[in-house]
Formats: C-alpha cells, sequence, structure tokens
C-alpha cells in the first residue's frame, strides 16, 4: 500500500531579519518570487507574514499587503494553498477580520489558515548567555477559538493547530468532543531549540505529542515545525514515519547547517520524500486529504 502523499509547508518569512539571512523575503517581489520558487520545489502550502519594507516589523492585520501580494502569486500560480498569520486584537471579530476579507476576495479566495489553541510564553531563550529575549505572550482564548473555527467553517477554510504543550493537544479535543471541529484534524507538532517552552525537540517528543496523547478513534495527521538544528533530522523521521513536515526561512535562517533559500529548503525535503519512496501531495492532494473538516 502506497503511503499517503507528504505534504510540505513552507514559512518564507515569519520575523527573520537580514541579520540572519540574505534570503529571508521582506518587500512583494520578494515574497511572490519565494513562493512560486516554493511552490515549484514542492510545497503545497505557503505561509508568510506581511512586513513593513523599511522596519521589517509585522504588519497586522496587513490586509491591504496580503490581499496585494496573494492576488500576484494566485495569477502565476492559482493552485497553491497560501494563507496570512493573525496578530492580536481587541475583539475577536477584529483579529480575524483580514481572514474574512481575504475569503471574501475573488482574486484571493483564502482557503487555508492556522490557529494556536491556547497560550505560551513565547520568550525565545539564549542558553550560552543564560539569558531571556523577545518576552511575548501568545493567546487564543477559547472564545476566539471558537470565533475562528465558526469562520473557518462559513468559508470553507482549512486549517491547522499549532501545537507547543501538551495542553494544546486536550483543547484541541474538547474542542471536537464539542463538535466545534471535525477529523480530520491537522496538528503542527512545534518544537525549538530556541525557546524555552514546550517538549525538548526530539523523536520521544513528537511522539508524546501524538500516538501517547491522542486516542485511538481520533483521525489526525500530523506536521513537524521545528525550530533549530535538528529540524532536517526531525523532518527526516516525519518523512519516514507518516508525518507532514514544514520547512522554510522563517522558522530556520540556516537547514542544519547550511544556508539555503525557502526553495532549497523545499527540494531538500522533498529528497528525504523521493529517497524514501513516498510521494509529495500536490495542493489538490491536500484539499482531497482535508475535505472532512467541513
Amino acid at each position: 500500500m502506497q503511503e499517503e502523499p507528504l505534504i510540505i509547508e513552507c514559512s518564507l518569512n515569519e520575523q527573520v531579519t537580514r541579520s540572519a539571512t540574505k534570503h529571508v523575503p521582506i518587500s512583494d517581489d520578494e515574497i511572490v518570487s519565494d513562493a512560486l520558487e516554493a511552490a515549484e520545489a514542492g510545497a503545497s502550502i505557503i505561509h508568510f507574514h506581511a512586513r513593513d519594507v523599511e522596519t521589517g516589523a509585522l504588519l497586522h492585520p496587513g490586509l491591504p499587503e496580503y490581499r496585494r501580494i496573494m492576488k500576484r502569486i494566485r495569477r502565476e500560480n492559482p493552485d497553491v494553498l497560501v494563507y496570512p498569520t493573525y496578530g492580536a486584537s481587541p475583539t475577536k471579530e477584529e483579529r480575524f477580520s483580514h481572514l474574512e476579507a481575504l475569503a471574501l476576495d475573488d482574486d484571493v479566495r483564502l482557503e487555508f489558515a492556522t490557529i494556536d489553541p491556547g497560550a505560551i510564553n513565547y520568550a525565545d531563550y539564549n542558553e550560552s548567555a543564560r539569558k531571556l529575549g523577545w518576552d511575548f505572550v501568545l493567546s487564543v482564548s477559547h472564545e476566539e477559538m471558537q470565533y475562528f473555527l465558526d469562520l473557518s467553517r462559513r468559508f470553507r477554510l482549512h486549517f491547522g493547530f499549532v501545537i507547543r504543550e501538551l495542553g494544546h493537544v486536550r483543547h484541541v479535543l474538547a474542542y471536537r468532543d464539542m463538535q466545534w471541529t471535525r477529523d480530520p484534524l491537522l496538528l503542527k507538532i512545534t518544537m525549538s531549540e530556541n525557546h524555552a517552552w514546550g517538549v525538548a525537540p526530539s523523536q520521544k517528543g513528537i511522539r508524546t505529542m501524538t500516538t501517547e496523547t491522542i486516542p485511538p478513534d481520533v483521525r489526525y495527521r500530523w506536521m513537524t515545525y521545528v525550530e533549530g538544528r535538528c529540524h532536517p533530522e526531525l523532518s527526516r523521521y516525519a518523512v519516514q514515519n507518516g508525518g507532514h513536515v514544514r520547512t522554510g526561512v522563517g522558522d530556520n535562517p540556516r537547514f542544519g547547517e547550511e544556508d539555503l533559500s525557502n526553495a532549497q529548503q523545499v527540494d531538500r525535503i522533498a529528497e528525504m520524500s523521493r529517497t524514501a519512496g513516498r510521494p509529495i501531495a500536490s495542493p489538490s492532494d491536500v484539499r482531497d486529504m482535508m475535505s472532512g473538516q467541513f
């Protein structure tokens, strides 16, 4: 029996700076070019942050920028799934307003989104200096989650849950039990060498947040979302063990020890998949695989 096709998601830029890598795309032209090249290399899902070209700062909600860039990507590649991030807002309606606007735009037709089920103290940690860096609490309340899931259902947005703690798994299982969401779930198992939250990156960590915690009757897929030098190693584990992979400069300015562009990182994951004899999922494959969400 042939293995399920490998979903490759590419995170283009997140909050990565030019000082970290010359490959990070920030301007419209750079983001569009990187998105198209990553899709050509095998990414079926593209994620990016709208950034201020002068300062590099995250733009929230960034609707004009997202609309402008996503339209250009759509014109060149109407099949690839492209989605934005979200930030903090005074109300749940404001927080996700750009998703609704992009879904309603016929030239964008947003089909995918992401959500963080719960809270995390996001500060990065410099172990050698014994210092915490950027201090930020990322939080999505249950009320906001219900609003997001209702919005996703109304506009038929596929989505993945970003799982950084075991409590996030329990949140998602509770949402499923209350019928706020349906199988198949897409769980992005998120681990980082650069932060002091969550399970330390390892194969055991992946199993802890999937097979060792999730009941066998729950239908789900898992995707590695790993920051750090172990990213290639755990990506290979995912490829060889039925998981899926998120890669890209946005998460890892360096691919292990190598300085690679977004398309080159995607190509490395695609090569792992080819070596393992596993097909690579097209955007149409992803739509079919996640169709049960509606």
